[in-house]
C-alpha cells in the first residue's frame, strides 16, 4: 500500500508544473521508467454513511490508500464544523494507515466565505490538494469575455493555496454550459494563472464524455502538465448522454489516459474513484469499491506503466 504524505505531494507536484524545456527533455526518460503506483483514494461522498471510524476501517479494508473527503456542505466535514471535525476525520484515518491527500471543496474564487478557515486547518493537518468548484457559462453570448472572469477567479484560488502551501485542482465535467468540457479552456487558464498551485483534478470518464472519437487523447495529451489529481469513473452512452457504469464497463481507456500523464505530465497522484450509477444497498456500493480498487491495482496501474 503507497505511503502518503503531504511532503513527498507537494515536492512531486511542484516538479511537475510546467517549465519551458525541461518537459521536452524529461519525457522520453519517464516514458520508459516505472514508478511507483499513484495512492489510490475513494471519493467519500459515495461513504457517507459512514462516521470517520468506520470509514476509514472500511477503506483499509477495501486495500485503499487513503479518502478524498468531502468538506462542504452535507458533505462528511461541514464547512462550519471544519477546525473540530477534519482533525478529528484525519486522525481516525490516519490512524488505519491510510491518509488524506486531497479534500473536495466548492470553492469558486479565493473569496469565498469559510476558505480561509478550511485551507489553514487544511494545511495545518498536511493535506496537499483541495478541489475547487466549477464555473458554468452564460446561456449565449461570447465566450472569451467569460473565460477572463473566470480566469480572475483561479487565479485568487492560487494565491491562497499558494498562501496555505497547498494545490488546487479545477473538475472538469462534461455537458453543456460547463466550465472545462472541452477541456482546452481550463489549458487557457491554467497557462494564463501560470501558477504551480493551481491544476487540474482530470476527470478521465468526463473528458471521454466529451471527446469519444479520439479528442480524448489530444486533450489528455494537452492537460498532461496541468494534471495534479485524476478521478476515475467509466461510461456507455445512451443516445447522446453517458450513463456510468462500473470501471471496465465502458468507454473510457483509463490505463492509456494515466499512460499520457505519466509520459508528459509525470504523474504519480492522487487517483480519486468515483461511482455515479446507482446501487441497491449501502452494502453494495461498499462492494463496488472494493471491486474498483482491485481492477485499478491489478489491471489499471500496471497497464499505465506504475509498479506495486
Amino acid at each position: 500500500m503507497t505511503t502518503v504524505n503531504r511532503r513527498d505531494f507537494m515536492k512531486h507536484a511542484l516538479a511537475a508544473a510546467p517549465v519551458a524545456g525541461v518537459l521536452a527533455k524529461t519525457a522520453k526518460a519517464t516514458a520508459r521508467e516505472n514508478v511507483s503506483m499513484p495512492p489510490l483514494c475513494v471519493f467519500s461522498k459515495h461513504l457517507e454513511f459512514l462516521d470517520y471510524k468506520d470509514l476509514a476501517r472500511t477503506c483499509r479494508e477495501l486495500g485503499l490508500d487513503g479518502v478524498d473527503l468531502t468538506v462542504r456542505p452535507g458533505g462528511h466535514v461541514l464547512p462550519e464544523r471544519v477546525t473540530t471535525d477534519l482533525p478529528a476525520a484525519v486522525e481516525a484515518i490516519r490512524a488505519e494507515g491510510l491518509d488524506v491527500p486531497m479534500i473536495t471543496t466548492r470553492f469558486v474564487s479565493g473569496n469565498c466565505e469559510g476558505i480561509q478557515d478550511i485551507l489553514t486547518t487544511a494545511s495545518e493537518l498536511d493535506i496537499p490538494y483541495f478541489r475547487v468548484g466549477n464555473h458554468r457559462y452564460d446561456q449565449d453570448g461570447p465566450i472569451l469575455p467569460q473565460l477572463e472572469r473566470f480566469t480572475e477567479d483561479l487565479r485568487s484560488l492560487a494565491r491562497v493555496a499558494e498562501e496555505k502551501g497547498m494545490i488546487a485542482g479545477y473538475h472538469n465535467h462534461s455537458g453543456r454550459l460547463n466550465v472545462g468540457a472541452p477541456l482546452w479552456d481550463l489549458h487557457r487558464m491554467y497557462e494564463a494563472v501560470g501558477s504551480e498551485h493551481m491544476g487540474s483534478n482530470f476527470d478521465t470518464g468526463h473528458a471521454t464524455v466529451e471527446g469519444p472519437y479520439g479528442a480524448w487523447q489530444i486533450t489528455t495529451r494537452l492537460l498532461a502538465p496541468w494534471v495534479r489529481m485524476v478521478a476515475v469513473k467509466d461510461f456507455q452512452f445512451a443516445g447522446t448522454r453517458p450513463r456510468w457504469v462500473p470501471l471496465g464497463d465502458g468507454a473510457t481507456d483509463i490505463a492509456a489516459m494515466l499512460t499520457i500523464l505519466r509520459d508528459l505530465g509525470n504523474f504519480n497522484g492522487p487517483v480519486s474513484m468515483h461511482f455515479e450509477y446507482r446501487v441497491p444497498s449501502q452494502d453494495a456500493m461498499i462492494e463496488e469499491i472494493g471491486k474498483a480498487a482491485t481492477y485499478m491495482r491489478t489491471e489499471i496501474f500496471p497497464k499505465a506503466g506504475y509498479s506495486g
